[in-house]
């Protein structure tokens, strides 16, 4: 899930600021403001998704999540107008949020003194390794050959398709003791 979330939102960051200024013609402080607001929304609302993750259950909040992100990035590459693009990008930035406690928590509930490390280090790895592997390789590759609107679309396919595992193989992590 991490490798295809944060490989998702690294591989749309590279191109996106140069996507929307050659590609809509905004201005460079008009993506600055988008930019600005994303990263804090992206940032600030772990804290309230892990909450309701506890309350509603983390397999629902990572449904959640990821019809978030995936429905964000399609109408992130969809949108041609100023409003549009931000909003479906605060959506983006909701799905984000709302995944980021998820995978963490699970880690924390299903492992012990014995293996944390191990768990928590292939957790950072995978965060990791996506975010290096999707914009060195996958985005010049869609972006040379299609355009810049492919890797955000690209985005949305690849987070909106982490649903079929979320339901066929997540299972709620044990409560803690």
């Amino acid at each position: 899930f991490e490798f295809v979330e944060r490989g998702s939102y690294y591989g749309m960051m590279s191109v996106l600021s140069v996507y929307l200024t050659d590609t809509h013609n905004f201005s460079k402080p008009d993506v600055g403001v988008i930019k600005g607001t994303i990263q804090p929304l992206l940032y600030f609302l772990p804290i309230l998704s892990g909450a309701l993750a506890d309350r509603f259950g983390y397999r629902r909040t990572l449904m959640v999540a990821f019809a978030l992100l995936g429905g964000g990035y399609f109408l992130t590459s969809q949108a041609t107008a100023y409003s549009a693009v931000f909003l479906s990008l605060v959506v983006v930035g909701l799905g984000a949020g709302a995944f980021k406690p998820i995978i963490s928590g699970t880690i924390a509930r299903c492992t012990d003194e014995t293996n944390s490390s191990v768990g928590f280090g292939l957790y950072y790895w995978s965060i990791n390794l996506g975010a290096f592997l999707v914009p060195l390789l996958l985005v010049p590759l869609l972006k040379n050959r299609f355009g810049g609107h492919w890797v955000i679309l690209a985005s949305a396919i690849g987070t909106g398709l982490m649903l079929l595992p979320t339901l066929l193989a997540f299972r709620e992590p044990p409560a803690p003791r």
